[in-house]
């Protein structure tokens, strides 16, 4: 059984209920992190007819906008696991998917610290052992991309395992897009993110002396007295990164 699985949305309704549709596996706890405004209360109902849902525990988390990071945060620090199974909403599992991800995650908790399907950070698993050792998602990275990144950098450089799980062929995306539905769904939020983004990058190349795959420094903002898995939370950073 899968202890927890949780989904961070923004937009496309149509997507997060093709996706918990599409689980075929047990869920202990299914966490929806709403960070749009989009109307949910019909669709989360929805998503229980699932059969393989019939046990779980659907938690419907309404924020203004936590990002990517933050909702990752609040479902592993709200709901206490070995693992979590962290999923975009527009991911469509495949059969057989989430056995696989299951069965490796249960045999592998205390050793690895993420293990991925075929999309990267868009369908993973994070245990407790990653946690404790790399840390949390470092939430001055918003709303989205490079939250990601930063983690595989400490995972990196505190020698953490993350590995691939064989055989997982979820689609990412839908019969247009291929890949994050999220910003090329709403011209708002691509204007939006086009800032954004920038942001992001400037944030991560002081931390790290370098865009991601080009990073020189082995601590945080090359301050050697900072751990690695440190972030402190930057309100004014923050401010500046807020859509619009």
């Amino acid at each position: 059984m899968i202890p927890v699985l949780g989904i961070p949305y923004y937009n496309r309704k149509d997507l997060l209920l093709r996706c918990v549709a599409s689980i075929d596996y047990p869920v202990e706890t299914l966490v929806v992190v709403q960070n749009g405004n989009e109307d949910l209360e019909m669709g989360i109902g929805i998503c229980l007819l699932n059969p393989h849902l019939a046990k779980t525990r659907l938690v419907h988390i309404k924020h203004p906008n936590a990002g990517v990071a933050g909702a990752w945060n609040e479902i592993i620090k709200l709901f206490p696991a070995r693992w979590w199974m962290l999923v975009n909403n527009d991911i469509q599992f495949a059969p057989g998917d989430l056995e696989k991800m299951a069965i490796m995650a249960d045999a592998n908790d205390d050793r690895y610290a993420s293990l991925f399907g075929n999309h990267g950070h868009s369908f993973f698993v994070i245990t407790q052992f990653g946690v404790n050792c790399v840390g949390l998602f470092d939430e001055n990275i918003y709303p989205a991309y490079l939250e990601d990144c930063d983690w595989m950098r400490r995972a990196n450089l505190l020698g953490a395992t993350c590995v691939n799980v064989p055989g997982v062929n979820a689609i990412h995306g839908d019969e247009k897009l291929t890949g994050s539905c999220t910003i090329y769904s709403d011209p708002a939020a691509r204007e939006n993110n086009h800032r954004t983004h920038a942001g992001n990058f400037e944030y991560y190349k002081a931390k790290w002396g370098g865009v991601n795959g080009q990073e020189i420094f082995k601590h945080p903002f090359n301050d050697p007295g900072r751990p690695i898995w440190s972030w402190n939370f930057n309100t004014r950073l923050r401010l500046k990164q807020q859509w619009r």
